[in-house]
């Protein structure tokens, strides 16, 4: 049995290989079409969903995972792993996170640690994947917690533009960020969360001047970034631009760091819709990072 096992919710976006290499527990969030339920990394792909939002262009919801998969997945990594790192997506954006505080008392309330990752999608992904690595290194479950409260969390960043408003204004998200009502379909919003919140501090005028603001931003990360650490370029249906992004990264930083190119996946890409682009890191956020010095 291992000292240490992980949950998350399948929120986090990973691709299947790294769930797989690092045996991640999932909790699958389901779809709901207007004739048909589909659940994420069970029977629908990424691609096959994006098929239905956009193609088919069929109205989806999203809701928490029913009970009894909780207690599967959750027994099942219990079986396995004396303890257990559940982590879930901000509580401010679902209920997912509560409904695993439940489950988690009733089932083994001394085994099992719940936390809120306070961000979500690729994000997530990313705190998933350093705490899997910090798993693997045989860090104890308090020192992976402290770590994962302290550097990580509170350091995860996530920058990015929507490819359209449609699906955001769908889903009601829009509402939360106010000052970019008005001319909304003349410029770009640039999406982040800051603690647990969708916000967006700015908005550039177009496609060519967002790809211009990811550019910059990742020249600067492949910067700054301390050696060894992960940068996620992200998208959404939008894979020709982000391996676009990944290869000028890629020849900016000559392997300092590791660069990855994931996909939002269908519980958070009901609500983006396709055409997104964006990074992921932990570290500094954009605006302190593009902050220009003052003139003497």
């Amino acid at each position: 049995m291992n000292k240490v096992g992980l949950i998350a919710d399948s929120s986090c976006d990973l691709p299947v290989e790294i769930i797989e290499q690092y045996d991640i527990n999932i909790v699958s969030v389901s779809m709901y079409f207007p004739e048909e339920t589909r659940t994420q990394y069970i029977d629908i792909t990424t691609e096959e969903f994006f098929e239905k939002l956009v193609d088919e262009d069929l109205h989806c919801t999203t809701g928490v995972p029913p009970p009894k998969r909780y207690i599967t997945t959750i027994n099942s990594a219990l079986s396995k792993n004396e303890q257990i790192i559940m982590l879930h997506l901000s509580s401010e954006l679902s209920g997912i996170w509560a409904s695993g505080v439940v489950h988690a008392k009733n089932l083994a309330p001394e085994r099992i640690t719940v936390v809120d990752v306070r961000t979500t999608t690729n994000a997530f992904g990313l705190i998933v994947l350093k705490v899997a690595r910090l798993i693997k290194d045989g860090l104890s479950k308090e020192k992976i917690l402290n770590i994962l409260n302290n550097e990580i969390i509170p350091k995860i960043q996530l920058n990015a533009f929507v490819g359209t408003l449609k699906y955001l204004k769908r889903s009601g998200r829009i509402a939360s960020l106010q000052h970019i009502l008005g001319e909304i379909f003349r410029f770009k919003p640039l999406i982040v969360i800051e603690d647990g919140k969708l916000e967006s501090p700015t908005k550039v005028r177009g496609e060519k001047a967002s790809f211009s603001f990811l550019k910059k931003l990742g020249r600067k990360l492949t910067e700054v970034l301390p050696e060894n650490e992960t940068l996620i370029v992200i998208h959404s249906r939008n894979i020709t631009r982000a391996m676009e992004l990944t290869n000028i990264l890629q020849n900016l930083n000559q392997n300092r760091i590791e660069i990855l190119t994931w996909e939002i996946g269908p519980a958070i890409g009901v609500h983006v819709g396709p055409g997104a682009l964006g990074l992921v890191w932990v570290g500094k956020p954009s605006n302190e990072l593009l902050e220009k010095k003052k003139q003497k």
